[in-house]
């Protein structure tokens, strides 16, 4: 008799049982780059937000990126043989000591003569010399004095020693019946001694819109 032949034995595929624990955890490794690659992007995003525009004379003036100290509701006064000629608020500031340069944020300023009270400045940034205490206010800088009268400019620089201000910049001013504009401008912290430099118009303005200047301080 002829032996029944045997079929031979039937073998499954198990690729694909062998391949699903790899899948399984390729799948995890996928996700967990995910995560470390969103972490590491908001860190970036964090970190840079903390740094100083690319551009802007902070980064171009330092020889380094990180400032030697940060401080936090920055209060700084200026002061002649005991007499107070300013005070500065800001929210933060970013201290240099190499370059005795100190870089702030949102500005609140407060000019005196005989230690009364004669003006106050807001502006976006400013540039503090920690030696000198000579300022570079930049941004939206508003200058009002006791008396109402207002500027308006982009830039304004202040000299501590002569207590003088000045810009180059466009300038919009009210003192008085006078509203106006020019292209740079040289005075004192009261709005004296004003000197126009180019493109001067004038124009009369209602003398009962007057701004106050006595602003409450930041902190």
């Amino acid at each position: 008799m002829k032996k029944a032949k045997t079929a031979p034995p039937v073998v499954e595929d198990s690729s694909d049982i062998l391949l699903a624990p790899a899948r399984k955890s390729y799948g995890r490794v996928f996700i967990l780059l995910g995560i470390l690659a969103a972490v590491s992007l908001v860190m970036f995003f964090l970190r840079d937000k903390s740094q100083p525009a690319p551009n802007s004379p902070e980064t171009t003036a330092q020889d380094e990126d990180s400032p030697d100290a940060t401080i936090e509701k920055f209060h700084l006064v200026s002061s002649f043989k005991g007499v107070k000629r300013w005070e500065l608020y800001s929210d933060i500031a970013r201290l240099y000591q190499t370059q005795k340069l100190a870089y702030s944020d949102n500005i609140y300023a407060q000019y005196y003569k005989e230690n009364k009270l004669v003006s106050t400045l807001t502006a976006d940034k400013s540039i503090i010399n920690t030696e000198t205490n000579a300022t570079e206010a930049d941004g939206h800088v508003v200058l009002i004095v006791e008396n109402g009268s207002q500027l308006e400019t982009d830039k304004l620089n202040w000299n501590p020693d002569t207590d003088e201000i000045k810009t180059d910049e466009r300038v919009h001013v009210l003192k008085g019946s006078d509203e106006i504009t020019a292209v740079g401008m040289t005075a004192d912290t009261e709005l004296n001694n004003i000197h126009f430099n180019k493109d001067v118009h004038s124009k009369v303005r209602d003398v009962n819109d007057i701004s106050d200047f006595k602003k409450p301080k930041p902190f």
